[in-house]
C-alpha cells in the first residue's frame, strides 16, 4: 500500500548516521592501490549478469524482508513491499544504470540503500540485533560486511 511514510528530513538524518556496507570486495582498498578497481567495477556493473551480482544483491534484500517490517521508496513509498517489486527494482536499476532503492526499517530506525553505481549495499544506523542479522545475510550471499570508508 502506498503511503507518505517518512519525511525527507528523516531520511537525511539517517544518511548522517554510521554506515556499514555489504560489499562485493572483502576489504577496503588501501590508499594508492595499484589494482584495477575501476576497470573491475566497470566490468561488473556492465556485465553483472555474468557474475551473479544482481542475484546476490536481490537475495540479500529479500532475506532482510523476511525478518523486518520495511517500506521502500520506489515510485513512492510502499509499506510491506511484495518481494517481486524489490527484485524488479534491483533488476531495473542494474539494467538501466540508473536509480536508487531506499528501504526504510522503521522499527530499527535504519536505512538500506542500493544505488546503480555501487558494488555494495549501504546500511545506515544498523545497531545490535539488526547489525548481527545483516552480517549473517551478507555472508550467506558471499558479500563482505564492514564499515564504510567515509
Amino acid at each position: 500500500k502506498a503511503t507518505d511514510f517518512p519525511i525527507l528530513s528523516d531520511l537525511h538524518a539517517l544518511l548522517e548516521k554510521k554506515c556499514r556496507i555489504m560489499d562485493y570486495l572483502p576489504a577496503q582498498l588501501p590508499p594508492g592501490s595499484r589494482g584495477r578497481y575501476f576497470d573491475v567495477e566497470c566490468c561488473l556493473l556492465n556485465h553483472y549478469d555474468r557474475f551473479g551480482l544482481c542475484e546476490r544483491i536481490t537475495a540479500a534484500l529479500l532475506k532482510l524482508l523476511c525478518y523486518r517490517h520495511a517500506a521502500v521508496l520506489w515510485g513512492g513509498w510502499l509499506e510491506d513491499p511484495a518481494p517481486a517489486l524489490v527484485a524488479e527494482a534491483v533488476r531495473e536499476i542494474m539494467e538501466n544504470h540508473s536509480g536508487t532503492l531506499n528501504i526504510l526499517l522503521p522499527e530499527d530506525n535504519a536505512l538500506v540503500v542500493f544505488s546503480w553505481d555501487c558494488l555494495f549495499i549501504s546500511v545506515y544506523n544498523a545497531k545490535g540485533r539488526l547489525r548481527r542479522l545483516l552480517k549473517k545475510i551478507a555472508r550467506s550471499e558471499g558479500l563482505a560486511w564492514r564499515k564504510a570508508d567515509r
